[in-house]
């Protein structure tokens, strides 16, 4: 028979729990920030490192690199998770920040095909698969630091500021290729400029990475490290076996990061391509959602410690199934700035909804001894499958098919699975 885990420590002042939770927000910010800028110049990297008389066979090149750091995220998560378990979350959290710089660094340094040939777009797939790395053990580890450091029934606030520094990176990264974009013109962004982001990005990181020296343990951590000090029994908060727990975990991180990386990071993309919204307009348009975003997800964590975890993953679904239809029809329909606006608004609402109550949700299906790890894999591969291959996908049927709204298919077919998921979970999970 398992025992529950004592709620955390209420010794620690609430001073330093907010303190720990604005670093480890802000790590995740620019943790996300490296990885998810990629997404945002897919088309000029395209262009650099993989030129041919065909654009859309450079872009299909560019995201297939994308989703090559999804790829190594499992191996991460796989590597880093359990050493979270081991060494603390405090200890995966710098290793994986200072492995986002340098894969950033390698990316924004690298020549291009026209100066060195086919070692260039080699460069592009190190640094990507060292930010994938260092993302599949950061998504898990900053995931568990926050929520573990809650105050008791605030987990669900807590744990969305993992999703506030996941989304504000999503946003940062908008916000420096549009100004780039605007202040320097597409073409220079093409040519060159698109290596600026990724050198800023690789200074922030090893600033934050210094802050975040001074954060310290989770109280739970803590309590778990006394414990095998001591030879007490490792005790779980779990209420379910750990089999069924990781496939929801799953389910409910599927359409999690398909919001991520096909409504928000590919959107842009897609609407410059195929609905021709100029590049700029879409990258502004798409900034307005996630703003709106950033805004709604603490608001739906708070929720989640009062209604419950899975009224909020199943609505979420249901609005996924529902709405891309009709808005990527809109779009297509009636491509401009403000059709962008209103269909990115319109997202935001179901996307900080999941992503408000995913965080403690996910934390809460496993107990704390191997919370580290399993948090970390089942994310790690769901993000991998869903998410990386979103913008690909995306445009691999848009290509074969020849609609312009198909991408919409995809994000509804993930959006039951994740339906299916939110319907499966315990209710005990709920606070």
């Amino acid at each position: 028979m398992t025992t529950r885990t004592a709620p955390p420590s209420t010794s620690r002042p609430a001073a330093g729990r907010t303190r720990s939770a604005v670093l480890g927000t802000l790590g995740n910010v620019m943790e996300w920030y490296d990885f998810t800028v990629y997404g945002f110049l897919a088309a000029a990297i395209g262009a650099a490192f993989f030129p041919g008389t065909d654009p859309v066979a450079a872009l299909l090149a560019s995201f297939a690199v994308f989703a090559v750091g999804f790829v190594a995220r499992p191996i991460g998560a796989l590597v880093l998770g359990p050493v979270s378990d081991r060494r603390g979350r405090r200890f995966v959290m710098l290793l994986s920040m200072l492995l986002m710089a340098a894969g950033s660094l390698v990316i924004g340094l690298s020549p291009t095909y026209a100066s060195i040939g086919a070692v260039a777009p080699a460069l592009i797939v190190l640094g990507r698969l060292m930010q994938g790395f260092s993302a599949g053990g950061e998504f898990g580890s900053a995931a568990v630091f926050l929520t573990e450091w809650a105050s008791r029934g605030r987990r669900g606030l807590y744990g969305s500021f993992h999703q506030v520094g996941t989304y504000g990176g999503l946003l940062l990264g908008i916000l420096v290729v549009s100004l780039l974009t605007s202040a320097l013109g597409p073409e220079a962004v093409r040519e060159w400029a698109w290596r600026i982001p990724f050198l800023l990005g690789a200074l922030l990181a090893l600033v934050v990475l210094v802050l975040r020296r001074t954060v310290g343990e989770t109280p739970e951590f803590e309590d778990l490290e006394r414990a095998r000090a001591t030879g007490a029994e490792a005790r779980t908060d779990s209420s379910i076996p750990v089999g069924r727990a990781f496939v929801l975990a799953l389910g409910v991180v599927a359409l999690w990061a398909v919001t991520s990386f096909v409504t928000i990071n590919y959107m842009p993309t897609f609407a410059a391509t195929f609905a021709k919204v100029p590049a700029t307009s879409a990258l502004w348009a798409t900034a307005i959602g996630c703003v709106v975003a950033v805004a709604l997800i603490p608001l739906f964590g708070h929720l989640s410690d009062r209604v419950g975890r899975r009224p909020l993953i199943v609505g979420s679904a249901i609005a996924f199934v529902v709405l891309p239809v009709p808005l990527f029809a809109l779009l297509v329909a009636v491509p401009s700035f403000g059709t962008l606006v209103l269909v990115q608004v319109v997202f935001a609402v179901p996307t900080s909804t999941i992503a408000g109550a995913g965080t403690a949700t996910i934390s809460e299906l496993f107990g704390t001894r191997r919370r580290g790890a399993l948090v970390s894999i089942a994310s790690a591969i769901s993000v991998a499958v869903f998410g990386g291959a979103g913008g690909y996908v995306a445009t691999l049927l848009v290509s074969t098919t020849g609609l312009a709204i198909s991408p919409s298919f995809y994000i509804v077919a993930v959006a039951l699975i994740t339906l299916v998921a939110g319907l499966a979970l315990p209710r005990t999970a709920a606070r």
